[in-house]
């Protein structure tokens, strides 16, 4: 979760975290200095898009994906040895 604080600065912490804070706490994180603080000019800074995007390097990049029957040509389904008349 983003906090952005009245001097302009964002803070991230996790929902638990912030739901745990008191008022006062709240408040106090406005003094926290520039070493736990960001600054952001973009204003789409860690949209869910952007932190949702797969890595091509990744496992579920290359995740194999079973293709319906309209996507499997006529011959391959005629050959594949569990294939029925009743399946085309």
């Amino acid at each position: 979760m983003i906090i952005q604080l009245p001097n302009g600065r964002i803070v991230e912490c996790s929902v638990e975290q912030y739901l745990s804070f008191s008022d006062e706490e709240i408040k106090d994180l406005n003094g926290l200095s520039a070493a736990y603080t960001k600054e952001v000019g973009n204003p789409f800074y860690n949209t869910y898009f952007n932190s949702n995007q797969i890595d091509q390097d990744s496992d579920e990049y290359y995740q194999e994906r079973e293709p319906a029957l309209d996507e499997i040509e006529e011959l391959d389904k005629r050959e594949d040895p569990d294939f029925h008349k009743d399946d085309v």
